[in-house]
């Protein structure tokens, strides 16, 4: 189980912290946000009932009282209205549930593909599973942050993309920031600084999309290389 933990200093989230938090979580007054993030898995009672029960852990741990803590389940795919109902969640606002129900009422669930493409919400949305949502997200950020920032633009592009074309390549799953940064640059200086407004929002196209594809498959390969070359010298 991976948890993310957020931990807030100060009396309340800073007008600059709100811009980045989702919503749900961003209008809370907790000061410890425990996020447990269902990327490839579906969110299922057990999941809700493991984020209930690690943060009572860690409010006991940490001597917390209740109104410090917020436990966050964050599905990059959309649960199924009937479990939803079963479980007691209903929509408070778009993507957001909540649920009266005992031992997991404190339980906050995030449905990405569900969340508004604002951009305090875009920077999770890059995680949804469905291609459009992150696209979504993606043009959000490019609209309103990454203008600022271009750095903070190029790792937006290559966590983007990377994640568009994951499914194409047979590469490992995990991707250091680095890495996502260095393809984001990368691409960056070969697609996004001649083309339009419009095709950079319109994302990369079939040769683009190639041409990143080749990058990741020479990065794997030069993993490889000096995997096998430290076996040898091993």
């Amino acid at each position: 189980m991976d948890i993310l933990l957020l931990r807030r200093e100060g009396e309340a989230w800073t007008a600059a912290q709100r811009a980045r938090l989702p919503d749900g979580v961003r209008d809370s007054a907790a000061a410890h946000i425990l996020v447990e993030f269902k990327y490839t898995e579906s969110v299922t009672e057990d999941g809700i009932l493991r984020a209930a029960a690690y943060d009572l852990f860690y409010r006991q741990v940490q001597k917390l009282s209740r109104k410090q803590t917020l436990p966050v389940v964050l599905s990059a795919k959309t649960p199924q209205r009937r479990r939803l109902a079963k479980w007691g969640f209903e929509e408070s606002q778009r993507g957001v549930f909540r649920t009266n129900l005992p031992f997991v009422g404190r339980v906050l669930l995030l449905v990405l593909n569900r969340l508004p493409a604002s951009s305090n919400n875009a920077l999770v949305k890059l995680f949804a599973s469905r291609k459009q949502e992150r696209d979504a997200a993606f043009a959000s950020l490019y609209r309103d942050e990454t203008a600022e920032s271009t750095e903070l633009h190029a790792y937006v592009l290559g966590l983007s993309q990377t994640l568009n074309v994951k499914g194409e390549l047979n590469m490992a799953e995990a991707l250091t920031p680095e890495k996502v940064l260095e393809y984001g640059k990368r691409i960056r200086e070969l697609v996004f600084e001649t083309g339009t407004l419009e095709e950079r929002l319109a994302g990369l196209n079939a040769e683009e999309r190639r041409a990143l594809l080749r990058l990741l498959q020479e990065e794997m390969d030069a993993g490889a290389e000096g995997g096998a070359d430290n076996s040898e010298n091993a």
